[in-house]
């Protein structure tokens, strides 16, 4: 809507419009004034006292900032004293509108002027000559034009239409003074009907309905007129939000007040004549009025003395132009026409807003003001300075909750953002933080319904020193929340720089929507930077979101304060050795105390802990703290399933090899290694959803494409978590390793460690558990050959050593604990008092596997301490309180609830497929055997080659493969030779005690004659060992898919023979029965899952098998499975949405 204007022209005047002037053919002004913020780029990190000369207060630091001093050039000052003589012009009009009930409109020649039709009364004087002269001698033209005026024509103003000229070769004006219509004006409208009014404003009351059920839609009606921009507006339920009247034929009745006109006026220059115009002046006026602003006041400090500034700001990205009243209480600042549009299109639902919001933090805007001078257009609004009555200002902060091109380096006269705002923290008495926080969070509610973004809160700093504390303001004119609040802020971790003093807060720049240039922004920078959810250009919802979450971490109540515990390095051996990292890039450290070193009792192990760096764990410290503080708190019961947190140390670490130690802030964790020779650990990272854009500074695109990459395409997506690490694994875990790294291409074109994490993703729990259990004897197989550790193999069923637990005893208690503890674990998340955040945080579970345990643990029952679990990586999890839950808003704390349900519902999927694997190995007493052969792919699903049922007392041999429907797996050209497999299957007897009883030992031998699945190689062979509590012609069918997964549930395998066509194996696996004293245990542990504790054994056995149908002949298929786990699932959390 820009274009060029003649020079001395002035715009055709209609309104409503964007830029005030839609036909203004002026350029716009030389460099054209845009600026960032009302106060960006305005003070220091430093303090700014000795750089200020002009003043020691807030308008000083600002000046001095801008680089403004006590002069400006010709062409600034110029300008302001145009922009005060235009103010005092608009205030006079006003002044005798009120007084006199008149209204003057001004026009210069070859300009135009028009009364709006209808809104005059009379027109009292008509007067056409030289701006320069008095008025006085100005020919009267009123009989000219008083009939074309009245009847609303627009007039073309020319010596031709005045009559005459006056006075040749001097600039001429038309002045009109008239006597407006004060009687209401009443129109009805029918639904669906249109209505035009140009000026909103002056439409002062409007209602919508039928018969006796009206309601009042005053403000929806000017915004939407507002909007229209002059077109025509359809009476609609749409347009006021609501039908208060089904079925009826609706009527829109408005009021208005044709005195309500638009104001504007020409100014002496020594050039052109410049044109001074006010934008909605009366809907101005009202907003002063809803905020406590007097128009004499604000008069007064805008025209008394001169104005301050009017520099462009060396900071900040636009340009635009501040002034300042001398009495510092006005900014007035160069804004765009969409910045004007967007403005006088909200000012109704505004006004209504800070009506009903008296402490909101918005900037109160008080009026939109245009110059038009010798072809420059200078268009500037009128706010309040939120740093009115400010102390000498140290540091001074523009935060938009986003990081994206938000650093500033430190310097005098710069206003930092919000990169470097990230290690400070500001805290304020409760109630006052809880103030601003539900303020923040209604303010930004508003902004966003208005369609607004890229707006900022300002946060500025005046320090007590010397131990005077600063007072704050007596009186505050706009908010109790804007002024100087008491407060004091904290910067650092381990030894946090506290300063205490007043801290001035209010939100500036609430002028930009998201119009076509941000969401073309939006698109730009989101897939080059590709931090959707870092970057300034986010639609308003998303925008909000982040903005208030920013703000609730870093304007925070004393209570919410976390102090963080700091642990002398002198206790431990230095410098620390590294061990690596860990999948997040952290890196750990090994500590260990020194000899002497006074610890707890329970730290006896000098290697108790082990050192985190916390460069990469800042999250997690925070997390760690507040655990520490509500640890016995009644309903926190699950944080004692945190891996122990001993606090941060500030210790020389060896981070890099070769080069001298550095010193490291290291955060001291549990070291779930220590005591175990050979430490079996899996990683299970919970939740189905483990990313979530904008939440603990995870972006958007990296959570899109976690969510889409990892999450949906691994077992989070099927079961609720995903195997992420395996410690120490067993070598048939190893030997499917050895697979994939022979899979050059894709290892090339995807990465070998990326395939090797996702072969773990991808486990099902029954996979990984059966895995996690795996201690059987490996070293005679071909994969021991081909890692030369082969040995040769050891005698079928040899005796058990009676002081240690054998394998199958040492794995059904591991299992049992494991168990255990996570019934534990799920008993406190059930007694939770509010909802957690946990994304991404994990469940460890862990074991010594290469020590057996005495059996002498057998006696001490109950905890059997042979297993560790703990729930860790809190990165991108929050620890929620009653009080801070209380602060959210309701959506959130829907989102709380959900991901809740995501974290709870997984463990308890978790504990499920424990279960069935300790029930179908453990429970029922075994009859058979079932081996099935399969060709591992390394990519893609497995190929079944054959299987076979062998009945335990047939000590096994040569045994005939057949297909899943019974018929024997034939190979060779003819299809003639039968596939084998060697087994051998030995009683084993168990020592008096043992919690097991019917042990059995099978060894699978090799296989022979096996047909190829594999088109260009050998077969990559693995066995699966289950034990059936059926006969072996019980199991001579196993065609349906339940079958088929049941013999896969929980079993035990083998080594992976890779491109063996008679692969030789030699492993033996035990397979074992509880005995009916030692069922009690599992059952007493699911009682305290399901919340049964106490119940009868026989009750509880019902739900056991109810919830866990782990026969052969009655094993489930998937739907059903899910459907169980789903009832198990909601047993043990009720009240929770389980996801």
């Amino acid at each position: 809507q820009r274009g060029v204007r003649a020079p001395g022209s002035c715009p055709t005047r209609t309104f409503p419009r964007p830029a005030l002037c839609p036909r203004s053919r002026g350029a716009e002004p030389p460099g054209a004034m845009v600026f960032r913020s009302m106060t960006s780029g305005i003070a220091s990190a430093a303090s700014i006292r000795g750089s200020i000369t002009s003043s020691n207060s807030v308008l000083g630091s600002v000046m001095s900032a801008m680089g403004v001093g006590g002069t400006a050039g010709e062409d600034t000052a110029t300008r302001k004293s145009r922009i005060q003589e235009g103010l005092k012009k608009a205030f006079d009009a006003k002044d005798r509108f009120q007084k006199e009930g008149l209204v003057t409109m001004e026009a210069g020649e070859n300009e135009t002027l028009t009364i709006p039709e209808g809104s005059m009364e009379r027109i009292m004087e008509a007067k056409y000559g030289a701006f320069e002269e008095d008025s006085g001698s100005w020919h009267d033209v009123l009989d000219k034009l008083e009939k074309q005026l009245a009847g609303g024509t627009t007039i073309s103003v020319s010596n031709s239409t005045m009559g005459g000229d006056p006075k040749p070769g001097v600039r001429k004006v038309l002045r009109v003074i008239y006597r407006p219509k004060t009687e209401e004006v009443k129109l009805e409208i029918k639904e669906g009907q249109q209505v035009c009014i140009p000026e909103s404003e002056s439409v002062v009351e409007a209602t919508y309905g039928d018969g006796d059920t009206f309601v009042d839609v005053l403000v929806p009606l000017q915004s939407a007129l507002i909007g229209a921009n002059g077109r025509a507006i359809t009476a609609a339920n749409e347009l006021f939000g609501g039908d208060p009247a089904p079925g009826k034929v609706k009527t829109l009745r408005i009021t208005m007040l044709p005195s309500r006109t638009r104001l504007a006026f020409k100014l002496n220059t020594s050039r052109e004549l410049a044109t001074f115009e006010v934008a909605a002046p009366w809907l101005f006026h009202d907003l002063c009025d809803a905020v406590g602003v007097t128009q004499q006041a604000l008069f007064d400090s805008l025209t008394l003395e001169d104005l301050k500034g009017g520099e462009k700001q060396e900071s900040g990205k636009s340009g635009e132009v501040f002034w300042f009243t001398s009495d510092r209480q006005y900014v007035l600042k160069t804004i765009s026409d969409e910045e004007i549009a967007t403005l006088v299109r909200m000012l109704p639902e505004y006004t209504a807003y800070l009506k009903a919001n008296k402490d909101s933090l918005l900037t109160r805007y008080l009026g939109v003001f245009s110059l038009f001078d010798n072809g420059d257009k200078t268009q500037f609004v009128i706010m309040n300075n939120i740093f009115e009555g400010a102390p000498d200002l140290d540091v001074m902060y523009d935060l938009k909750g986003t990081t994206e091109d938000r650093w500033v380096d430190p310097a005098p006269g710069k206003c930092l953002k919000d990169n470097n705002f990230a290690e400070v923290t500001v805290y304020f008495e409760d109630a006052t933080a809880s103030e601003i926080y539900k303020t923040i969070a209604s303010d930004t509610k508003f902004l966003q319904k208005q369609g607004i973004m890229d707006y900022s809160l300002m946060v500025a700093f005046a320090y007590s020193s010397g131990g005077n504390l600063l007072a704050p303001p007596r009186t505050r004119r706009y908010s109790k929340l804007i002024g100087g609040l008491p407060a004091h802020s904290e910067e650092g971790v381990l030894k946090p720089e506290r300063k205490s003093g007043l801290v001035f807060i209010g939100m500036v720049d609430m002028l930009v929507t998201y119009g076509w240039k941000k969401i073309a922004a939006h698109v730009i920078k989101s897939n080059t930077i590709g931090w959707q959810d870092e970057i300034d250009t986010v639609a308003p919802e998303r925008y909000a979101t982040r903005f208030r979450g920013f703000f609730a971490k870093k304007l925070m109540g004393e209570s919410d304060k976390v102090s963080v515990t700091e642990v002398s390095p002198d206790l431990f051996e230095s410098p620390m050795p590294a061990l690596g990292r860990s999948g997040g890039t952290a890196a750990f450290f090994k500590v260990t105390y020194k000899e002497g070193a006074e610890r707890p009792a329970e730290q006896q192990s000098p290697h108790y802990w082990i050192g985190k760096d916390l460069a990469r764990a800042r999250d997690e410290v925070d997390f760690y703290e507040r655990a520490k503080s509500l640890k016995g708190t009644p309903g926190y019961q699950m944080l004692d399933w945190m891996t122990p947190y001993m606090g941060v140390s500030l210790a020389q670490c060896e981070v890099q090899e070769g080069q001298p130690p550095k010193p490291l802030e290291v955060m001291l964790l549990r070291n779930g290694r220590d005591g175990y020779k050979s430490c079996r650990m899996l990683d299970i990272k919970i939740g189905q959803v483990t990313a979530v854009g904008g939440w603990q500074n995870k972006s958007s695109f990296q959570a899109w494409l976690q969510v889409n990459t990892i999450d949906h395409n691994t077992n989070s997506d099927r079961e609720g978590f995903r195997l992420e690490g395996f410690d120490s694994p067993p070598a048939s875990v190893l030997s499917v390793e050895d697979l994939i790294e022979e899979g050059a291409a894709a290892n090339a074109a995807i990465g070998l460690a990326k395939i090797k994490r996702l072969n773990l993703q991808r486990y099902t729990a029954s996979q990984f558990t059966s895995r996690f259990l795996d201690l059987h004897d490996a070293s005679s197989s071909a994969y021991a050959k081909k890692h030369k550790i082969w040995k040769p193999p050891s005698p079928e069923g040899a005796a058990i050593d009676p002081n240690f637990l054998s394998i199958v005893e040492t794995q059904e208690l591991v299992l049992l604990n494991c168990i255990e503890q996570l019934c534990s674990l799920i008993k406190a998340c059930r007694a939770a008092p509010v909802p957690q955040q946990w994304i991404g945080s994990s469940v460890m579970l862990a074991f010594d596997c290469a020590t057996r345990p005495a059996r002498e643990v057998l006696q001490q029952g109950s905890p059997w301490n042979v297993a560790r679990v703990h729930t860790f990586d809190w990165g991108r999890s929050e620890l929620n309180t009653p009080a801070a839950h209380a602060r959210l808003e309701d959506h959130v704390k829907e989102e709380r609830r959900k991901f809740w349900g995501y974290y709870c519902g997984g463990v308890a999927r978790l504990l499920y497929q424990c279960v069935r694997v300790y029930l179908v190995r453990f429970w029922h007493e075994k009859r058979s055997i079932c081996c099935t052969v399969w060709d591992k792919d390394r990519y893609t699903a497995d190929d079944f080659i054959g299987r076979c049922a062998v009945p335990l007392e047939s000590k096994g041999g040569q045994e005939t493969l057949s297909d899943f429907a019974g018929a024997p797996v034939v190979s060779g050209m003819l299809r003639g030779t039968k596939a084998q497999l060697g087994l051998g299957i030995k009683p084993r007897e168990l020592p008096q005690g043992s919690r097991l009883r019917d042990c059995w030992a099978v060894r699978v031998h090799d296989a022979s004659n096996l047909p190829s699945r594999d088109m260009t190689s050998d077969n990559d062979v693995f066995v699966e060992v289950q034990g059936l509590d059926v006969e072996a012609a019980g199991a001579a069918d196993l065609s349906s898919a339940s079958k088929q997964f049941f013999v896969r549930e929980g079993a035990h395998l083998t080594t992976v023979a890779i491109d063996q066509k008679t692969p030789v194996f030699e492993e033996e696996f035990e397979i074992a029965t509880l005995t009916e004293d030692a069922r009690s245990s599992i059952v007493n542990a699911l009682a305290i899952a399901m919340d049964m504790e106490g119940k009868p054994q026989e009750e509880l056995l019902r739900e056991i098998n109810d919830y866990f149908p782990t026969t052969f002949k009655g094993s489930p298929d998937e739907t059903v499975l899910a459907s169980l786990l789903a009832r198990f699932a909601q047993k043990c959390l009720p009240g929770l949405v389980v996801r």
